[in-house]
């Protein structure tokens, strides 16, 4: 593996400078609305931006989060020291991988929401899934849909495919035998030495192997992402805009300039 630092979000998104272009100096703290309701009436465009600003803060987060995953694989002193009990190789490998899988779960989940939130969808929650969203999108947002296929496998490498139950968390740290690497990790102290197994060499190899998978999985899905959100980008300057007739405050200067059909 390397030591590249892997700066992925969504800043090459189109879709990230119309939003922030939409809400620009807006500032809900200088308008008296007394509760939500209001000020979805007043300015419902700006509610759908804020929705909006939300659900993709919280997406590109995600992408945030997952920068740290090669840091942990590069660490080098493992054992990892704990005034507790030292942290094995294989349980140190296992979280990593526990995490990775966490956080592609929720990249996907997020997402869903996200496209939810935009399209005004109105799914709940128990329906956000790959198989409803199908029904919904494959007629007018068929593009929308194929991003959001590859996000909802991204990580499944990292899963034991050869496990019928591999869904509920089972997952494969590519040693052949990762339970035998297990006992063995187990058996490592600073004073034994292990016959018959070489841990480190093991170890090792495995790392390189996961590192590998973990940095296409999210790459694959953070070009995904940003081709998902800028697919929306139309929609969502138009849905803004629509809302923004009658309204209390209007479109801000940004938009007005850079992002209406007339501009």
């Amino acid at each position: 593996m390397n030591n590249d630092y892997y700066w992925w979000g969504l800043e090459e998104s189109t879709f990230k400078g119309v939003l922030y272009d939409s809400i620009n100096m807006y500032f809900l703290h200088e308008h008296p609305y007394k509760d939500w309701n209001e000020f979805a009436e007043a300015d419902p465009h700006m509610a759908y931006a804020h929705l909006t600003y939300v659900r993709f803060e919280a997406l590109e987060q995600q992408f945030v989060d997952l920068r740290v995953i090669p840091q942990m694989l590069g660490v080098e002193n493992i054992p990892l020291k704990s005034s507790v009990k030292d942290i094995n190789r294989y349980d140190w490998l296992k979280s990593i991988v526990d995490l990775s899988l966490f956080r592609f779960t929720s990249l996907r989940d997020i997402a869903f929401h996200f496209v939810n939130e935009v399209l005004e969808l109105n799914l709940p929650d128990h329906k956000l899934n790959i198989k409803q969203l199908k029904k919904v999108l494959k007629e007018n947002h068929a593009e929308i849909l194929e991003y959001l296929k590859v996000l909802d496998q991204t990580g499944m490498p990292l899963r034991e495919d050869r496990n019928e139950r591999a869904h509920k968390g089972f997952c494969n740290l590519y040693t052949d035998d990762d339970q035998m690497f297990k006992n063995m990790a187990w058996s490592e102290s600073p004073n034994s030495t292990i016959s018959g197994y070489d841990l480190v060499a093991t170890y090792e190899n495995s790392r390189e192997k996961i590192y590998s998978v973990v940095v296409k999985e999210v790459q694959d899905a953070n070009s995904a992402c940003i081709k998902l959100v800028d697919e929306l980008y139309r929609y969502y300057r138009d849905r803004h805009d629509a809302l923004s007739v009658n309204s209390r405050s209007g479109v801000s200067h940004h938009f007005h300039d850079y992002h209406r059909e007339d501009s």
